[in-house]
This record gives C-alpha cells, sequence and structure tokens, in this order.
C-alpha cells in the first residue's frame, strides 16, 4: 500500500478537498467545453484559402467561420460569470439543510456538478448551432442559460441557508 501524504492525514485538508472537488470537476469541464469549441470553430477557419494571421474574423466572408467566432467569443463572456457563480455554489451549497429523508446539503455540490455538465452541453451545442445559423443558436443557448440560472439560484439559496444558520433560523 502506497504511504499516505501529510495532507492525506490532515482531516480539515480532506474534508475541503471532498467539498471543493464537485467545484474542480465542474470548472475544468466548462473551461475545457471552451476550449473544445475553439477548435470545432477553427476546423472551417482553417479551411479557407485565403486564411491567414493575423486572423481578423470581421474582415472573413465565411459566415460559418465568423459565427463560430461570435460564438466563442460570447462563451468566454459568459465564462467569467459562470465559474465563480459555479464555484461558490458549490461551496454554500452544503448549507442547505435536511428536508423530510433527504440531506439536501449533501447532494447539492453534486447537483451543481450536474448544472455544469448541463452548462458544458449547452455551451457545445450553442457553438455548433450558431455555426449553421444565428437561429441554430437558441437551442444551445437556452440550455447554457437555464443551467446558469440553476447554479446562481443554488448559490442565493445556499448563502440564505448560511445566514439562517448563522443567526439559528433553521
Amino acid at each position: 500500500k502506497a504511504q499516505r501524504s501529510a495532507a492525506m492525514e490532515d482531516r480539515s485538508y480532506t474534508k475541503l478537498i471532498k467539498l471543493l472537488l464537485p467545484a474542480a470537476l465542474g470548472t475544468v469541464g466548462m473551461i475545457y467545453s471552451n476550449i473544445h469549441c475553439i477548435s470545432i470553430m477553427n476546423k472551417p477557419r482553417y479551411a479557407l484559402k485565403n486564411f491567414k494571421h493575423p486572423y481578423k474574423p470581421w474582415e472573413v466572408k465565411d459566415d460559418e467561420s465568423f459565427r463560430g467566432y461570435r460564438a466563442t467569443v460570447n462563451q468566454v463572456e459568459w465564462l467569467v460569470y459562470a465559474i465563480p457563480t459555479y464555484t461558490f455554489a458549490v461551496i454554500f451549497s452544503p448549507m442547505y439543510p435536511v428536508v423530510g429523508a433527504v440531506n439536501v446539503g449533501q447532494v447539492a455540490p453534486w447537483f451543481c456538478y450536474a448544472l455544469s455538465v448541463l452548462y458544458c452541453k449547452g455551451n457545445i451545442e450553442y457553438l455548433k448551432g450558431y455555426m449553421k445559423s444565428a437561429e441554430d443558436r437558441i437551442p444551445g443557448f437556452k440550455l447554457r442559460l437555464n443551467a446558469f440560472k440553476g447554479m446562481f439560484f443554488t448559490l442565493c439559496g445556499g448563502m440564505v441557508c448560511y445566514g439562517a444558520r448563522s443567526f439559528d433560523v433553521i
């Protein structure tokens, strides 16, 4: 059996890592979905006969490449909001109380992780749809938006539960 590191013997550290695992997994997934979309967007761009660096997407006559570029810019803009919202939702969601027989606070971080997976799926669908047409981007955009809303409201609820616990309301 391999020897355990000092960090693995520290109970407070292992509790923190256990809490942050869904945050780390979802963060990696959401960032990777952006990187994956950039690689999808690059295929038609590099296929252009007149492609050269520095790339100036606003000058490209190919709609698919331009819309792909616009989609990836939009994804980066959304990621700036999604990552901190998601991370804090995972951190605060264990504050949810037990409801009936369900310890909501125990499953809430993994619920957030499921939302991050939906966010990633929506991100990729958004790019692929937008590269086809502006209208085809909507289903992916709505999926990503709804996953974000779920993360945002889970965060808000977790903060309310934390406040309520701090004042012995729950």
